[in-house]
């Protein structure tokens, strides 16, 4: 296993995460604090669960990327697993919105 220089993922990273985030925190503050806000029916659920679980998944991955690496060794595996708590909060938000147009 190769050791890589982790600064060179973390900026591109940050900035998708921050982007993403932006969209959801926005898409979920309109929509919960609409007068009529409730969560009707499973199809409602499956969207708003989705993106809350996507948020934490992508906060989580950003906290991964912005925390000080201490073994220059471990920096592969240690993106591997935060490229992959990002893909999957990408895939619970946008799964859980797609899923929710069906049902």
């Amino acid at each position: 296993m190769s050791t890589i220089d982790l600064k060179d993922y973390r900026q591109p990273m940050v900035t998708s995460l921050g982007v993403m985030l932006g969209f959801l925190i926005g898409f979920l503050g309109q929509w919960v604090t609409e007068d009529s806000f409730a969560l009707k029916g499973s199809g409602d659920s499956i969207a708003f669960w989705g993106c809350f679980t996507g948020i934490l998944l992508l906060l989580y991955a950003l906290f991964r990327m912005l925390s000080p690496m201490t073994d220059a060794g471990k920096a592969l595996r240690y993106y591997k697993n935060t490229l992959l708590l990002y893909i999957s909060g990408v895939l619970f938000t946008f799964g859980g919105m797609i899923l929710s147009a069906f049902i």
